[in-house]
């Protein structure tokens, strides 16, 4: 499931689309039920997800052919292993279903999980699941998981907000593996109203009636194999509201459509837009879609440019958490030895053996695999070799396309000036350009990328401070700075700017990227 992360930044849409199910008896009362007393005056929105109709095998597959790069180089094997693991673990603890419910604020993941589980379920193994979880609790035979700030939900005080539309909204989206509801609080309409009174003027204007009375709640069902589909239902106030939220709809698709910006993200959204407006059902929008005609191919092709910039986000954060963990060891490395690790272990004679990222494993968590290194020896020696293909997971880039295992992009700049300059390790007190003025580490392209336990790494050359670095993402490229921060450098960084990050003390004065 962990693999599955990235997603997560992608519209929650993405995400629903790809689920595979099964028949089964659909109680939309019921589940209104088991959400309502954990839905609060700051909820707006729920997602349900039925486990049991979830398979790992088509749902990748699915996710491959309409989004062909969502998985990166990942061995789409073991992401499927990995997600049936994770899934047969909830089936093994009772846990058919999740909602996920969405709060004011937090727009880019679910505040709080709700999932009915078995009196005997092993909450850690659940808990293992969702590793940014603030905290957990749990309430008879349902676990709470909080996605939010601690101080944002008292877990053991949630007030109840009565939504007697949320079963209405159930039934609407159908009897499918995802649903996804909105349901506003009753205060939505008065403060939209009296904050905007009218709406901008870029969307033709008009009274913000126009949505407060043309959506009361939506409703959003999906539907896959044999035959995807996806319907979505808005209930209006009456059918005159349901036709103006529907003229509205148009203007606003028509304007956006124009925009530079979505020009650039959306580039066939004009071409598109014609199968996204939905029909009116007396006081109801309704719109439904099929791929019959490769429909939905189409849309998702139309926000290909989103999903990639979502994508390369995701890993480029992941990439920065990398490098800060790797940052962080270098600390705790210097506080235990008073300086930091040289660049290589060496011989008596002088002869580098292995890399300062074999000399980190103990603070990075990976004692046992540290033990299994001899020191004494050189990377390739029979015993060393063959621990090649144990890298840890954090010297990977989420960037790499290389095939190889074991090779790394994580370098630090070695050469005359730099933190690792010459065979001792460089104490903090040393770094007289200061410590959150110089590059300690830097994630290099897939050409200069190298197997992570030989002493080999970017050699700094003062007339070309760049070269190695981008490749990976349109404008930067990232770094670990001596203080442990992460700094993603513009590739268009002037050079002499550059060159005065990667000296440890030269005196320059570092300009910030």
């Amino acid at each position: 499931m962990k693999r599955l992360t990235p997603l997560f930044f992608l519209p929650l849409l993405l995400f629903a689309m790809t689920c595979v199910f099964a028949e089964e008896n659909f109680d939309p009362a019921a589940r209104a039920k088991t959400i309502a007393p954990f839905i609060d005056e700051a909820s707006y929105a729920v997602v349900h997800i039925d486990f049991t109709r979830v398979k790992a095998d088509p749902l990748v597959e699915e996710i491959k052919r309409l989004i062909p790069n969502a998985f990166g180089m990942e061995d789409i094997a073991n992401v499927k292993a990995g997600m049936q693991k994770g899934l047969d673990m909830l089936s093994k603890n009772g846990v058919k279903d999740l909602y996920a419910i969405i709060r004011q604020n937090k727009l880019d993941v679910p505040s709080l999980l709700v999932m009915p589980i078995a009196p005997s379920a092993d909450e850690k193994s659940i808990l293992a699941m969702f590793p940014n979880n603030k905290t957990a609790k749990r309430i008879g035979n349902v676990l709470l998981v909080l996605l939010a700030n601690r101080s944002e939900i008292d877990l053991s005080n949630i007030k109840p907000d009565p939504r007697p539309a949320l079963t209405a909204a159930f039934e609407a989206a159908g009897d499918t593996a995802v649903q996804i509801v909105f349901t506003p609080p009753k205060h939505f309409k008065r403060v939209i109203e009296e904050t905007m009174p009218q709406l901008p003027k870029e969307i033709g204007g008009g009274e913000s009636k126009i949505l407060t009375q043309g959506c009361l709640w939506a409703a959003l069902g999906i539907d896959l194999p044999p035959q995807l589909s996806i319907k979505l239902v808005i209930q209006s106030q009456d059918a005159d509201a349901a036709r103006r939220l529907q003229a509205k709809w148009i203007e606003a698709t028509k304007f956006a459509a124009q925009l530079p910006k979505t020009k650039e993200l959306f580039p066939n959204l004009a071409e598109v837009s014609k199968n996204l407006t939905p029909e009116t059902a007396d006081n109801r929008l309704v719109l439904t879609l099929d791929d019959r005609e490769g429909k939905i191919g189409k849309i998702i092709a139309c926000a290909q440019p989103t999903i990639d910039i979502q994508r390369e986000n995701a890993l480029r954060t992941q990439s920065m958490n990398n490098l800060k963990m790797i940052g962080l060891a270098m600390h705790n490395y210097h506080n235990a030895n008073k300086h930091f690790p040289p660049a290589a272990i060496y011989s008596k004679e002088g002869k580098p053996l292995l890399s300062w990222r074999v000399m980190v494993l103990p603070w990075l968590e990976q004692k046992e695999l540290y033990k299994q290194f001899h020191l004494d020896e050189p990377w390739d020696s029979p015993n060393n070799i063959k621990l090649i293909d144990k890298m840890p997971r954090i010297y990977r880039s989420p960037m790499s396309k290389l095939k190889e295992p074991g090779r790394t992009n994580y370098l630090v700049p070695v050469g005359p000036g730099t933190v690792f300059e010459g065979k001792e390790g460089m104490r903090i007190r040393d770094i007289k350009d200061g410590t959150s003025k110089t590059i300690m580490a830097v994630e290099v392209d897939d050409d200069h990328a190298v197997v992570w336990t030989k002493p080999d790494d970017l050699v700094y050359d003062p007339k070309e401070p760049a070269k190695g670095l981008g490749g990976h993402y349109t404008d930067v490229f990232l770094a670990v700075i001596c203080d442990g921060s992460v700094r993603a450098f513009p590739l268009s960084f002037p050079a002499e700017d550059l060159r005065a990050w990667f000296t440890a003390a030269g005196r320059e004065m570092a300009k910030n990227p």
